[in-house]
């Protein structure tokens, strides 16, 4: 579809806590537009503006098309409260894991749309019919651009389409944007630069609530404050306080700290893992990766205990093996874990500060008192991260990006013996990425805790993690119940 009439926002900002302020903007036909700006610069807001999922003002409508749809983290949010709210569990007798994929592609299906061609695009054939509370990260993120797609967009802002997804997969996704994009104007609003695919021509660039560049490619790329914007460096910085007692931990070289002994885990028919044993001893540090939906977050779950099937397995956790009396808050004590699973859970409405030193307490809000040395150790992680005028901001005020900052400090702020960390760069610009990964290197190197990472990209390549437990998927599955994926341990050094 042609863009006739071109879409134009002048001297106006929209309505609402987030604004975000435009001098101008616009689209003309043949024009393919990316979006960048760090973390908090409004990307998510100016996105919004485009699908005209906000107010601007006087200006009722941004795009002159009726029919303009947005994917997002906020909007897969969305969805996941609605599936939360209505979870049938105690009145079926069984666990509702919420409405399946095809039900959800198919809810506001257009009529004319060609629902068999989406789902062979999307690649969803192997989670049709699972639902969607327990899909991946990249199975959510693959089935909210079906579901986009299956209304017969006019226009499509894709924000943030990448992250969450495996790399075979993002490679075919750019593929599948690319030829959209000669059908339908759309839009991408991503953090990385090596997400900008050659069929970009425009660029623009957001910056503390601001579009502050929007020009075509060879423009913006020359202008030296995109350069300016795209260069800063995060300097090394000392780690904020431990709680007195929160010392470097020692730990017995002949003993693992994590055991796993024969271990399956599935649903029904379909095979998650099947007979993993695995160990972590001290001084590894590992790293884990695998297609979408291959089990990484399941084995973090298993781990945690977060996952119902850790019980009912042969797993030691700091030499003590699951289910014979000890407390889950034991275990607890000496985890920090941050993974998309607890960002979709933190749904009550509390201060950034709070969310923070739930942290100490390792509970979703805070329930009990709080000293006045945690207080100071919070200020101090609200000030590393860049977060501190935040402080008593509620938390779903904040960013995606934001909020994935604050989790991961929850993580770090007791000082944890085990750090569990499930993809999270997600979301994040390069200067906060870049500081994630330093954090975590020197968490590594000054022996403050032992991690395991998970991460699709390769951007993300941490020099501190000695080892790989690696997903891959099988060339035949001889059985239903076979796993589509084997297990394989890779040292690095």
């Amino acid at each position: 579809m042609k863009l006739d009439t071109p879409m134009l926002l002048k001297n106006i900002s929209n309505q609402g806590s987030q604004k975000v302020a435009i001098s101008e903007f616009e689209i003309k036909s043949d024009e393919h537009w990316a979006v960048l700006g760090g973390n908090g610069a409004g990307k998510s807001t100016f996105a919004a503006m485009l699908a005209d999922e906000v107010k601007l003002g006087d200006k009722q409508r941004f795009s002159p098309f009726e029919r303009v749809q947005l994917v997002s983290f906020e909007k897969e949010h969305g969805l996941l409260e609605r599936e939360f709210y209505e979870d049938d569990s105690e009145f079926i007798n069984k666990v509702d894991n919420g409405r399946t994929t095809y039900e959800l592609i198919t809810e506001h299906l257009r009529e004319g749309v060609d629902i068999d061609s989406i789902i062979e695009t999307m690649q969803l054939d192997a989670f049709l019919h699972t639902g969607f509370r327990i899909l991946s990260t990249g199975e959510r993120r693959r089935l909210m651009i079906a579901r986009a797609l299956s209304e017969d967009p006019q226009m499509l802002v894709l924000d943030e389409p990448y992250d969450g997804l495996d790399i075979a997969f993002i490679t075919h996704l750019k593929g599948v944007i690319a030829e959209l994009s000669q059908q339908i104007p759309v839009v991408l609003i991503v953090n990385r630069i090596s997400h900008l695919e050659s069929h970009i021509t425009h660029l623009a660039c957001l910056h503390q609530m601001e579009l502050v560049l929007a020009g075509s490619r060879s423009e913006i790329e020359s202008n030296k404050l995109w350069h300016q914007l795209q260069d800063m460096n995060s300097t090394p910085r000392p780690m904020p306080s431990a709680l007195a007692g929160s010392e470097t931990f020692i730990t017995d070289s002949s003993k693992p700290l994590i055991e796993m002994r024969s271990v399956d885990v599935g649903y029904h028919t379909k095979q998650i893992i099947k007979g993993l044993d695995w160990k972590m001893m001290p001084d590894e540090h590992w790293k884990v990766s695998g297609p979408n939906g291959s089990g990484k977050s399941t084995l973090l779950g298993l781990i945690s205990g977060d996952h119902p099937q850790c019980f009912g397995n042969e797993i030691y956790i700091f030499g003590n093996r699951r289910g014979e009396g000890e407390s889950i808050w034991d275990i607890k004590r000496n985890m920090g874990l941050m993974s998309t699973a607890l960002h979709q859970q933190y749904r009550v409405s509390i201060t950034c500060e709070k969310v923070l030193l739930s942290g100490f307490f390792d509970s979703i809000g805070v329930y009990t008192m709080v000293t006045v040395e945690q207080h100071k150790i919070a200020a101090e992680w609200l000030q590393f991260i860049g977060l501190e005028k935040y402080a008593s901001s509620l938390f779903k005020s904040l960013s995606f990006g934001q909020q994935r900052m604050l989790l991961i400090a929850r993580a770090l702020i007791k000082r944890p013996r085990l750090l569990l960390l499930d993809e999270p760069c997600q979301g994040l610009d390069p200067i906060n990425r870049a500081l994630i990964i330093q954090l975590v290197t020197q968490i590594a190197d000054g022996n403050i805790a032992q991690i395991i990472y998970i991460s699709h990209d390769a951007e993300d390549h941490l020099p501190c993690l000695t080892h790989e437990l690696k997903f891959t998927k099988r060339d035949t599955v001889d059985e239903q119940i076979i796993p589509a994926y084997a297990i394989s341990e890779h040292c690095f050094h």
